[in-house]
């Protein structure tokens, strides 16, 4: 494991090259497994078909082409996306709070999701949005949550990161309070059970559509948080260091909160709350390779992805044909993870060996 670890840090193209082959290889074989399994050939037939028109698919039935294409295929990169934004934001979270529990959720963005999300399902106040309501009005929530926590934890010009979390959290327990009395009041039983799916995190119902808003800001997110890796490192070894070398410490807070902000009231706008991917993953990597976030960032960026589409591959085959919401098993799998972690490993921000 020291051997494949010290691969990792002194060869991080390698690696990437390595982890973006098993990330392709994870979407073909999650969008083959199902309940209904199909060929890995189809599969590909399939999909070269629909993307670049290359191949003959009418041997294969019509079903099976909506099944690969329609269901499976917008499923499976939702859930790598979804896990690149929840990753990347726990990254940022991590490091700028210098917090090793700090996670996409400890600003309060997703119980500010869950209750715009709560909201528009129980209520119907944004119907006239049609099947975007839920969407809109979790992403609202998400950013009314960080705008209060950033005005509330703000102390003149600078935003103090101890300051961050201990509002995030409470403003976090506020919105949750909320949320769980409109689902008390909600007089429609379905609706509360649509709700608490919801609150469990699911991407069953993946559409085209939603993939939108994630292919508009994982990957310029991501981008532009790897151009601070350099403003990252600097910060762990304190604010004093930085300025020394001439990081402009507010303003990298202030983006690096609003971009984490963004990413994760998007992902959980679409896929609902799920815990532990941005807290643990990034744990693993600096575990692995250290705290240099040349190397954290990319390496999280495409474990997070494989991570959850397979997670999702379990969700759908534990207890197929029914479905298992996406966040049990993510907690179920994230929680002994990072207790083990804890008890044997030594963990530090500053090692960036």
């Amino acid at each position: 494991m020291k051997k494949i670890c010290k691969l990792m840090k002194d060869h991080v193209g390698i690696t990437c090259m390595v982890l973006a082959g098993l990330l392709i290889l994870s979407i073909i074989l999650g969008i083959g497994i199902g309940p209904v399994s199909i060929p890995f050939g189809t599969v590909w037939k399939v999909v070269l078909n629909r993307l670049f028109g290359i191949g003959d698919v009418t041997e294969i039935p019509v079903n099976t082409q909506n099944i690969v294409w329609h269901l499976r295929v917008p499923r499976v990169l939702l859930g790598g996306m979804v896990g690149v934004c929840l990753t990347i934001s726990g990254v940022a979270m991590q490091s700028f709070t210098k917090n090793p529990l700090a996670s996409p959720y400890v600003l309060g963005i997703s119980s500010g999701a869950s209750f715009g999300a709560t909201l528009a399902m129980a209520t119907g106040v944004l119907s006239f949005l049609g099947s975007w309501a839920v969407q809109v009005g979790a992403f609202g929530g998400a950013m009314a949550a960080i705008l209060i926590v950033y005005y509330l934890a703000k102390s003149g010009k600078e935003v103090a990161p101890i300051k961050l979390v201990l509002v995030g959290t409470a403003v976090s327990a506020m919105f949750t309070a909320f949320s769980n009395f409109i689902v008390y009041k909600a007089p429609d039983e379905t609706k509360v059970k649509q709700v608490t799916f919801w609150m469990l995190g699911s991407i069953a119902s993946a559409e085209w559509t939603d993939l939108i808003p994630l292919a508009v800001v994982f990957l310029p997110g991501t981008i532009c948080l790897y151009a601070f890796s350099s403003s990252l490192n600097a910060m762990l070894m304190g604010e004093s260091s930085a300025v020394t070398l001439g990081v402009n410490v507010n303003l990298v807070r202030k983006i690096t909160v609003f971009l984490s902000a963004v990413m994760t009231g998007i992902a959980v706008s679409v896929a609902g709350s799920i815990g532990f991917v941005g807290l643990v993953i990034p744990h693993i990597v600096r575990s692995m390779v250290g705290a240099d976030h040349h190397k954290v960032i990319p390496i999280s960026a495409f474990l997070g992805a494989i991570f959850l589409i397979w997670v999702d591959v379990g969700a759908r085959m534990l207890d197929a044909p029914s479905e298992i919401p996406i966040g049990i098993i993510t907690s179920m799998i994230g929680a002994p993870v990072f207790l083990w972690m804890i008890r044997v490993r030594k963990y530090s921000f500053g090692n960036k060996s």
